[in-house]
């Protein structure tokens, strides 16, 4: 599980802001909040942006995606670009480094990785753990510009013997990090293996408003060999007063029009040799799912062209559940209320924080500022993002502001007591600039 993760100089973040899991002393739900990763040592399942518009929520989230996936990246070569992106609203930040750290928990030992890169190289990365009060190194690396070369000093702890090193060592170009040359390397097994295992498999990809959620459910689906997560997605529905008795997917196939033909060929992610495949059947697979709704009429099925967007969406929301109570994954989700009642919303959030015991975490933005009027929700887990007039982006927790308990976080928001919202001009407009000569 993430304890804390530091960002400087990405995005609207110029200076270092931290998201921290750790929990403060409060003591109201701690149970179900909160996750045991080490001898007395608890961690918050869950943290919560709230924002205007612009403020940074999404590049908070924007931050932990690209560094969990540049960690691991293998497909850079010599010369490309990391792709990072530096504050870029001032003379002097493009030109600078941009800085991650993340402190974690693996198998009950803490560990902490920090990161320092920019557009064309890294700088530094080093890796320790926390074996006892003070931390071991695992390795640290160094870029050295006058010989535009990496070197890597390995810790007396690894694990690894001298040769693996250097198969490690000669993976690790300028632009790839340490992790990521392990991914390519064949040796033995180490600490290595827990931290890459962390970042590939743990960490998912940032979900957005328009995330394919039905594409994700239907391929999930395809795999679901057993039927749990079938049977998990009807529960869920059935719980949260859906009359969906059952789901199906079903495959057919479709003549390759000329039409279609430009698509494919245009379709960035894949091979031309995967498209050449494709065109040379002539045909092309598609995949549809259907719903059976149980009603006092009957149990009718509808195809999910003529479902509302509410109910794919919460059936995908359905599956990324499953996966975070199954496979205790972490899972960053930008404006979770998409389409989505607020009940529903609640209930999700619920039904993950009472039945999350595998060390999963929800990070999510939102603008539905009801969850601040809930009295179940810790002030702990709560984070505000506020923009300066230089249009830096600054990171405050709720649980900072020192509001006393017997106020209301809904009402203090609204009051403009805790962050600043959108300044609104009036709303009556002179038109007559913008209509222009009707006789033109």
């Amino acid at each position: 599980m993430i304890a804390e993760f530091k960002i400087k100089n990405f995005y609207s973040l110029k200076n270092e802001q931290t998201l921290s899991f750790i929990p403060t002393n409060d003591g109201a739900s701690r149970v179900n909040y909160t996750e045991e990763v080490s001898d007395g040592v608890r961690l918050l399942k869950i943290g919560c942006l709230y924002g205007s518009n612009a403020s940074g929520k999404t590049n908070i989230l924007k931050a932990l995606d690209f560094f969990s996936r540049f960690m691991v990246k293998d497909s850079l070569n010599k010369g490309d670009e990391t792709s990072v992106v530096p504050f870029l609203l001032d003379d002097v930040s493009a030109k600078e480094k941009t800085e991650f750290e993340m402190t974690f928990y693996l198998d009950r030992e803490r560990y902490r990785l920090n990161l320092v890169l920019n557009n064309k190289v890294i700088h530094s990365e080093v890796l320790q753990v926390y074996s006892s009060a003070q931390p071991t190194m695992l390795y640290k690396r160094s870029y050295n510009a006058e010989t535009d070369s990496t070197n890597i000093v390995f810790g007396g702890k690894i694990g690894l013997l001298k040769k693996s090193r250097e198969a490690i060592l000669g993976n690790t170009i300028n632009n790839r990090t340490v992790i990521a040359a392990f991914g390519l390397s064949n040796v033995e097994k180490s600490r290595l293996n827990l931290v890459y295992d962390f970042f590939l498999q743990r960490i998912a990809h940032i979900m957005y408003p328009q995330s394919d959620l039905m594409g994700f459910t239907k391929s999930r689906l395809k795999r679901d060999g057993d039927g749990r997560l079938k049977k998990f997605i009807l529960h869920f529905l059935k719980a949260s007063d859906f009359n969906i008795s059952d789901i199906s997917v079903h495959e057919e196939e479709m003549a390759i029009t000329p039409t279609l033909e430009m698509m494919i060929k245009s379709t960035h992610g894949m091979s031309e040799v995967a498209k050449m495949e494709i065109l040379k059947k002539g045909v092309i697979t598609s995949e549809e799912m259907f719903f059976m709704h149980h009603t006092e009429y009957g149990e009718k099925e509808l195809d999910e062209s003529l479902e509302s967007r509410g109910t794919k969406r919460y059936m995908g929301l359905a599956t990324i559940l499953y996966d975070l109570l199954v496979h205790g994954v972490i899972l960053p989700i930008d404006e979770i209320e998409t389409s989505i009642h607020y009940e529903l919303l609640s209930y999700f959030i619920k039904v993950f924080l009472v039945n999350s015991k595998k060390g999963a975490q929800l990070i999510i933005s939102t603008h539905d500022i009801n969850l601040l009027d809930e009295d179940y929700i810790r002030r702990d887990v709560i984070w505000f993002t506020d923009k300066n007039d230089c249009g830096e982006t600054q990171l405050i927790r709720l649980s900072s502001l020192g509001l006393h308990k017997t106020l209301s976080v809904y009402n203090a928001y609204k009051q403009e007591k805790l962050v600043d919202l959108p300044f609104l001009d009036s709303i009556y407009m002179d038109m007559e600039e913008y209509y222009g000569n009707e006789e033109e």
